[in-house]
């Protein structure tokens, strides 16, 4: 295959920072050889995603405080800003685009809320469609104080939201009215304290749920809610966490093509878990040092895994044999590297 043609020949990385070099960055390698051009500023960007027809890139950045959507026009050495919107909440994580580029959903962690944003023909945000509040706690005082969804995963007419504050996985139906574009249709608890972050369909309504409080995996069934979870400890290392916190806080979650191997990002002690997701409980085959520090975000990308890792300011692929990882080495820098998302070779 053409390296041009690659679908990891070409990737936006968002930069997280509050310094003028972090913002919206686009890699390209040639020759095994990766380079950057920093495409447009943008202070605390969190999470990217695109619009499945138009040369356009969606943002999230925000604080604890402050909470912006961001759409850019992007092409080979800049990007323009084509529109920007608060996010109708603090601290936005996590985005989704409809796939037919009709709206998108965002989840607003700091103050507990998911809001719908209707798209323009040119990709443009445009005006708010829909705001759901939510609520609920959970039983650590410091994270499960309150409702704190931390993504939107759309799967079919499904949407799920995990609820890290509220230990709850949250599935709505999505039903294409512009005032409702989500309807819940039930909730499901996991186990207490658990707090999960990230979920990745394995197929047919089930899932496999990061914890990002307890350090576990979950796999179960998110269409029937009195289905049992199964879960298993994210991590094979039984020293603290290198970071400077007495937590792994395990992240992001990702599968393999076939839905049989689930990979997990243990942030705390900078490792990528593998677990064979496809018998009844979830079972670790293997855990390898991620090769950058605090592994934010991955990217599963033909024989390899890319890891974008926010403490190091440094983008590191995993190389896959049978599909679980064996090495690593870092293929670039970037400053607070925190999202990973494919660029088409299409985007002008």
């Amino acid at each position: 295959m053409p390296d041009r043609e690659r679908p990891n020949a070409s990737l936006y990385v968002a930069g997280h920072g509050s310094g003028p070099e972090h913002g919206l960055y686009r890699f390209r390698r040639r020759d095994d050889a990766w380079s950057g051009t920093q495409l447009a500023a943008a202070p605390s960007l969190t999470s990217l995603a695109r619009h499945p027809t138009l040369p356009v890139v969606y943002g999230t950045a925000g604080t604890s405080s402050t909470g912006s959507l961001l759409a850019w026009t992007v092409g080979q050495e800049d990007a323009s800003l084509l529109s920007s919107v608060p996010s109708a909440g603090t601290e936005p994580c996590h985005l989704a685009v409809d796939p037919h580029g009709r709206w998108l959903a965002v989840a607003n962690y700091s103050s507990g809320s998911v809001a719908v944003w209707a798209l323009a023909d040119d990709g443009s945000l445009g005006g708010r469609e829909q705001l759901l509040e939510l609520t609920g706690a959970g039983i650590d005082p410091d994270r499960q104080e309150a409702a704190h969804p931390h993504q939107v995963v759309l799967d079919g007419d499904l949407a799920y939201v995990p609820d890290l504050g509220a230990d709850r996985i949250r599935v709505y139906r999505c039903d294409g009215q512009p005032a409702s574009r989500f309807v819940q249709e039930h909730e499901l608890a996991v186990p207490a304290g658990t707090g999960p972050r990230h979920l990745v369909v394995l197929g047919d309504g089930t899932v496999a749920v990061s914890g990002e409080l307890r350090s576990t995996i979950l796999t179960g069934t998110v269409r029937d809610p009195d289905s049992p979870w199964r879960d298993a400890a994210s991590t094979g290392r039984t020293l603290p966490p290198s970071a400077a916190s007495t937590r792994n806080y395990p992240g992001d979650i990702t599968a393999s093509p076939d839905r049989a191997l689930a990979y997990l990002a243990n942030r705390g002690y900078h490792t990528i878990s593998t677990f064979a997701v496809a018998g009844e409980d979830p079972l670790l085959v293997g855990e390898l040092d991620a090769g950058v520090r605090w592994p934010q975000h991955l990217l599963l990308a033909e024989d390899e895994l890319l890891v974008a890792g926010r403490d190091s300011s440094q983008v590191a692929a995993l190389t896959l044999r049978q599909g679980i990882p064996v090495s690593s080495r870092v293929l670039f820098d970037c400053p607070g590297a925190a999202w990973l998302l494919p660029a088409r070779p299409t985007d002008t």
